[in-house]
């Protein structure tokens, strides 16, 4: 609700006022309920993962994982993983396709609250791909079948 809420008034924000003040707190305030909500709730509910930052007393940070075990992560329906994992993809890709129009009308007030969605999504994404046992273990496995395509393909080029 909050991630297409902060997009389509983003998007659409310049048709309703010419205030860049308004239109920045708003999609702000948007984004940072979303940010807030995925972290807080939907990731603990839909998947079972929970993640947070914490900044010990000598003032190291120390990033803390969370996640179900074998028998929680049965209850977990799969359409809502599915749901919240492409969910999860798919927000800062938009906030990238979002900047890349942005910079290129030149419009870099703009660009300014691209940044701050796009670090907040990240953000999210970091914490639970590396909460999830799952999800990293699916990154590992790209990386790794795309440098043998890679090395396959040099070989094919040298040859």
């Amino acid at each position: 609700l909050f991630k297409v809420a902060a997009l389509l008034t983003y998007i659409l924000c310049e048709w309703f006022s010419e205030n860049f003040v308004v239109n920045f707190v708003l999609v702000t305030c948007l984004v940072a309920c979303d940010f807030w909500t995925v972290k807080n709730v939907s990731g603990r509910m839909l998947v079972g993962l929970r993640w947070w930052h914490e900044v010990n007393q000598d003032g190291s940070s120390q990033w803390k994982f969370e996640s179900l075990d074998e028998e929680g992560l049965k209850s977990v329906d799969s359409f809502e993983k599915k749901v919240f994992w492409w969910s999860s993809y798919l927000y800062p890709a938009v906030w990238v396709l979002l900047g890349t129009v942005t910079l290129l009308r030149l419009n870099f007030e703009y660009l300014i609250l691209v940044l701050l969605a796009l670090a907040l999504a990240l953000s999210n994404l970091y914490g639970y791909v590396k909460a999830s046992r799952d999800q990293s273990k699916q990154i590992a496995d790209m990386v790794g079948t795309a440098k043998t395509l890679n090395t396959l393909n040099n070989m094919r080029n040298f040859i």
